[in-house]
């Protein structure tokens, strides 16, 4: 019971650091867009993005394989952290001089250095928490990532008080905070620097195609935009990415926590009889409910939380519902993949990605050109759905678990009909139906939650490992 109390409460933990971290978020997307001019809050709409999958490919994915350097080699923190931070040195320093020369050369921004200076950034908070969350330290990761988002906030407004942003100041202000922010941070890890050729290489072999199942996932979560700016102009980017940041809310509140707790989760929860396949069963029901749950609030209230975000725009129920949507395939894309998880299966991670980058182009391609902002989204659910089944599958073969599957289907398909009849019903737009609307949506979920989590009980699983 003390066990499974301390591990709640880590969850706890890391739901409430990212869901503040989220409203932190979304304060300084408000501030961007009250600062920077509709093609300048496009153009970093369309990088923004782009600075975690860099951050990883600096690193070349040996920050995944902290969780498993802990939880199956059983190594120290303190002596992961420090021979994985001096052993990726010099490979580092070539990707960022590699990343400098094409950003300066080929697109010739202006801001380069300001860029290499967050992704360097990014790079060592990446590896700062990952070693935090790894070791269960959820409460120094929590004050970490708030100190980060809360001291980038500060400083933005510190400077639109001085002078108009601009995107170079935006990088830049970025970049400062998350090193000062990791090298406070780095007390906590405590690490011993050590070049280690073997253990890199170990990290190498597990980690890369992790990496590469991250950059390929960024180009598909990219996709609709690159075509949105070719079609559409960089503006309605703008306005695409403010959606995107709407449905984030549920992306911080859940799937990020979520994402953060599960990996070393799961190791744990092989010991248990039948290898944990029950446990996972039950957290993909609970993580689906949950999530239909959080996008219909989200989904319903968009009306007063979008212009929180960005005053003066107005919401398109569907490009936020495919937003989200594609938000809760991702959360159970993280859920199902069990086996593609373990050493020696990560590779297939990477298939995975690569057939959802192949929807994500083709939907795009089609919808953008003849849809605009409403083609990019449905592209981006279609790319969700193809990743999720994907995943689903593959990590099938190498893991068995039998998830019930059709009880998913009918409860989101019976959570989406009941959101769209409550929204038409309540069709005034104020506090008040709102909120209408709302309490009608939570006594909806109940009885819909519960016969899908008598679902998981009625669902056997027999296949043996593969």
């Amino acid at each position: 019971m003390a066990r499974l109390s301390n591990r709640l409460s880590g969850f706890a933990v890391y739901g409430i650091a990212t869901g503040l971290a989220a409203v932190l978020t979304l304060v300084q997307t408000r501030v961007l867009w009250n600062t920077l001019s509709p093609a300048d809050f496009g153009i970093w709409a369309l990088v923004d993005p782009l600075l975690f999958p860099l951050a990883s490919l600096v690193l070349f994915g040996i920050d995944h394989a902290m969780v498993k350097l802990l939880h199956i080699d059983r190594l120290k923190l303190p002596a992961v952290a420090g021979m994985l931070l001096v052993s990726t040195l010099p490979a580092t320093i070539l990707c960022l001089l590699a990343i400098g020369a094409i950003a300066q050369f080929v697109f010739h921004l202006a801001w380069t250095a300001a860029l290499l200076l967050a992704v360097a950034g990014e790079a060592l908070i990446l590896m700062t928490l990952t070693g935090l969350r790894a070791s269960g330290a959820s409460t120094h990761f929590a004050a970490a990532l708030l100190a980060r988002n809360l001291l980038y906030l500060v400083l933005l407004l510190a400077i639109r008080h001085q002078q108009p942003l601009t995107i170079d100041l935006v990088f830049l202000s970025r970049g400062a905070c998350v090193i000062v922010v990791s090298l406070i941070a780095l007390a906590a890890l405590r690490p011993r620097p050590k070049f280690d050729r073997d253990v890199y290489r170990d990290a190498l072999r597990y980690g890369f195609p992790l990496l590469l199942t991250t950059f390929i996932y960024a180009l598909t979560d990219m996709t609709d935009r690159w075509f949105l700016a070719e079609f559409s102009g960089v503006v309605a980017v703008g306005v695409y990415a403010l959606h995107l940041k709407t449905a984030a809310i549920m992306a911080q509140a859940i799937v990020v926590p979520f994402g953060l707790w599960f990996p070393a989760e799961r190791f744990k929860r092989l010991d248990d009889p039948g290898q944990g396949r029950l446990f996972f069963r039950r957290t993909a029901a609970a993580l689906s409910v949950i999530c239909a749950y959080l996008s219909g609030v989200v989904w319903l209230g968009r009306d007063i939380v979008l212009p929180l975000i960005a005053p003066g725009v107005v919401a398109s129920p569907l490009v936020l519902a495919c937003c989200l949507g594609a938000v809760t395939c991702l959360a159970l894309s993280h859920a199902m993949n069990v086996g593609m998880l373990m050493p020696g299966h990560t590779g297939k991670n990477v298939i995975c990605t690569a057939i959802a980058v192949v929807a994500a182009v083709l939907a795009a391609a089609i919808l953008v050109p003849l849809y605009g902002l409403d083609g990019a989204a449905v592209s981006r659910l279609f790319a969700g759905l193809v990743l999720v089944g994907a995943t689903a599958f593959w990590s099938h073969r190498v893991f068995p678990v039998a998830f019930p599957y059709v009880g998913m289907l009918l409860y989101f398909a019976a959570s989406s009909i009941a959101a769209a009849v409550i929204d038409h019903t309540a069709n005034g737009r104020g506090l008040l139906h709102t909120t209408i609307g709302l309490a009608a949506w939570t006594i909806i979920t109940i009885p819909l939650g519960f016969l899908l989590w008598n679902a998981v009980r009625a669902t056997a699983d027999t296949a043996p490992v593969a």
